[in-house]
């Protein structure tokens, strides 16, 4: 196997894990495709990375043409695509199930779900010609058990590990590794006012069920980084927590 991941796609670029993803990747010499909504924040982690030959696109990756016109000449242009990273999530509504807004519900699969699809529809197809190929997912210790507050978020992401697994099952023996990385409270930009806002009871209740504290997307990047790379050679299918011990207990 290769050494080398020399082109990689991430989507959900424009802040918190993805932008740390980006940065991880840029790190080890990787050129990167970085998608999502807004241009602007796209431009603000392209700034941040060292290297050469990256580039941004504004697309959403629930417009399956869109991505894969993106997709496939950014792979045209870099002699092929090692790895795909499908970070791009939402979580519109905290809400228990006879509570869910159906716009929410539906915008939330949509998302988490089908743009995961989308991803790896466009990205399979350069993907099979490379010699280091992978996928890494990102689900959500949501995904891994039943939570407050969580009726459409959960099973999206309960959805997006079944389904990365499917990929492994489908596609190792053609050379391409699919692992899902499970996050748990991650502190970033666009969450930390939602954190503070918590009453202390609550704040305190979340932080202590992390034993090692609440995380921060350079510490879920690293792994992403890990599973993508030629050092996690004999991992395929595999769901992995990265939740400051939540999951254990």
């Amino acid at each position: 196997m290769s050494s080398r991941i020399r082109a990689a796609v991430i989507t959900g670029a424009g802040s918190g894990i993805g932008r740390a993803v980006a940065q991880e990747f840029a790190n080890n010499g990787v050129r990167l495709l970085l998608v999502g909504r807004r241009l602007a924040m796209l431009q603000e982690t392209l700034d941040s990375l060292g290297g050469e030959g990256h580039s941004a696109v504004a697309v959403d990756v629930t417009n399956a043409g869109e991505l894969k016109t993106a997709i496939d000449a950014f792979a045209n242009s870099n002699n092929g695509l090692d790895c795909l990273v499908a970070n791009a999530g939402i979580n519109p509504q905290r809400a228990a199930a006879a509570d869910v807004d159906a716009d929410a519900w539906g915008e939330t699969l949509r998302v988490n779900l089908d743009g995961v699809h989308n991803s790896c529809q466009s990205a399979i197809p350069h993907l099979l010609k490379s010699d280091s190929a992978s996928v890494v997912t990102i689900g959500s210790i949501a995904g891994l058990k039943g939570m407050v507050a969580r009726a459409a978020y959960g099973p999206s992401k309960a959805a997006v590990i079944n389904y990365t697994q499917s990929l492994a099952a489908d596609y190792s023996r053609q050379g391409i590794r699919a692992n899902c990385v499970c996050p748990g409270f991650v502190v970033t930009d666009i969450n930390r006012e939602w954190l503070d806002s918590l009453p202390s009871a609550k704040k305190e209740n979340l932080e202590e069920r992390h034993l090692l504290g609440l995380g921060t997307p350079p510490q879920v990047a690293s792994v992403v980084w890990f599973l993508a790379s030629p050092s996690a050679s004999w991992m395929t299918g595999n769901v992995i927590a990265v939740d400051g011990g939540y999951s254990c207990h």
